[in-house]
């Protein structure tokens, strides 16, 4: 990959390693076992680099950056990467090919930012949403049922998706903006993902009409005019975390695109067998849980441990962002931080594999399940100060990635908790006791995005059981 040189004036004081040089803008703390082999700097860098906005709001953007890199860099890195990590991805699903001698690598770059940035960052959109009436469907909730009822055409609204020709002009406005950060690594996961904080870099605060551009003059002018803002202000409302995955595959693209909206699905036990079993199975079968394994067998994200024992680990997840840098921060600075009050989040994985979801649990698990919650909740306390009442421990389903796991948040963080898709481990415990095959019987009902791949074989498998 080629890289640009950095200003001089802008080039911070780094004593360290050889490797750690060629990402100037990157500090890296003695605390981590290994370097990122890619930042935002060296994406950013690339000559040919394009980056394309995905969603945007207030808040957070989800930028896709598109850059060169030799074959034989990227093949190596790609080897490495599944030495190490035991995560190989098909080549086919992270590049797309140009020449026999480069490829472009994609990946995604997930900004938590302030509503000062939207109108720049989302200035180079790659699809737009817009409702289509189009003729489709009823699912009669994806059971598989046969009826008149549910085989019967509808015409109704539904979100289209629109690709947006690329601007080149905007893209670079937000390629020169982000140049202008130095990005300070956090932590860094078993495979591609990877948590730096962004901060501006002292010639950006002194000058940031023209770190921004064209797409944020306006914005900036208005700004200006009704406050103050020196520059320690703008670095406080100008710097932000960043999520770095890259290289990104389809199925990580494909969820950080614009939803088409979602759908409630009845997944019967046969729903369940024929379609979704299988689907969850070939994703494990691919070797794409292999950053898993890295964390439960602490050879990454150590630093964010709270409990560990020959069953399960629990550790700090990746959404308590505003949790105190775990790599500098003494643990003793932990307890009682006020991140504590509404944004705790926490997570526990089990080590044993062959437990994918919430519907391979058994009787036989009654116990881990059982222990990995109250060990849980004693180490939040014990860490924290938070009393178990006020913690909810939960399962998912669907999850977000197929190898068991439990989700402890606080009572005022909702994030991931709505009825269609939480199941409270108090209650999964319940059922097993009642009936130890309770989740292989029962009809599960959850949310679905309707352009994710598995809502497209459950719409497939439900059209062909009707007309059968």
């Amino acid at each position: 990959m080629t890289r640009n040189s950095e200003p001089e004036n802008k080039k911070p004081k780094i004593e360290s390693t050889e490797q750690e040089k060629d990402h100037p803008t990157v500090e890296t703390s003695s605390l981590l076992s290994t370097t990122a082999e890619t930042t935002p700097y060296s994406l950013l860098s690339s000559d040919d680099c394009k980056v394309q906005t995905l969603t945007v709001s207030d808040q957070h953007a989800t930028l896709l950056i598109s850059s060169s890199s030799s074959s034989s860099a990227s093949h190596s890195s790609s080897s490495e990467k599944t030495k190490n990590n035991d995560n190989t991805h098909n080549e086919e699903e992270l590049v797309d090919s140009t020449s026999s001698s480069h490829v472009v690598v994609q990946s995604l770059l997930k900004l938590t930012v302030v509503p000062f940035h939207k109108l720049l960052l989302g200035s180079n959109p790659v699809l737009t949403t817009a409702a289509t009436t189009t003729t489709t469907t009823t699912t009669g909730g994806s059971t598989g049922a046969s009826s008149n009822e549910d085989s019967k055409k509808n015409h109704e609204a539904t979100p289209q998706v629109n690709l947006e020709n690329h601007n080149p002009e905007a893209s670079q406005n937000i390629i020169s903006f982000l140049r202008d950060y130095n990005f300070k690594l956090k932590s860094e996961s078993g495979a591609e993902y990877s948590y730096y904080h962004a901060i501006p870099s002292a010639s950006s605060t002194s000058s940031t009409t023209s770190v921004v551009g064209n797409a944020g003059t306006e914005l900036l002018e208005t700004n200006e005019k009704n406050a103050t803002a020196t520059i320690t202000a703008r670095s406080l409302y100008g710097a932000f975390d960043v999520e770095l995955i890259s290289p990104a595959d389809k199925r990580q693209i494909s969820r950080a695109l614009p939803s088409l909206g979602s759908a409630l699905v009845e997944e019967t036990p046969e729903l369940y067998n024929h379609v979704v079993k299988p689907y969850i199975q070939s994703i494990v079968d691919g070797n794409s849980l292999g950053w898993i394994q890295n964390i439960t067998e602490l050879k990454k994200e150590k630093e964010r441990l709270l409990f560990n024992n020959d069953e399960f680990i629990v550790n700090i997840d990746t959404k308590w962002r505003s949790h105190p840098p775990p790599l500098t921060t003494p643990r003793e600075e932990w307890y009682g931080h006020p991140s504590c009050v509404q944004d705790l989040y926490c997570l526990g994985i089990v080590k044993m594999k062959g437990i994918a979801t919430l519907r391979d649990l058994r009787g036989e698990h009654i116990t881990l399940l059982r222990n990995m919650q109250r060990e849980g909740l004693k180490a939040i306390e014990s860490i924290y100060g938070v009393k178990s009442d006020q913690i909810r421990c939960f399962v998912h389903y669907q999850p977000q990635f197929y190898h068991f796991h439990v989700h402890f948040t606080r009572l005022e963080n909702e994030i991931g908790s709505t009825v269609e898709r939480g199941h409270l481990v108090t209650d999964i415990l319940q059922n097993l006791e009642m009936d130890p095959l309770y989740y292989e019987k029962r009809t599960i009902v959850y949310k679905l995005r309707r352009d994710v791949p598995l809502y497209k074989l459950i719409e497939n498998y439900s059209s062909s059981t009707v007309k059968e």
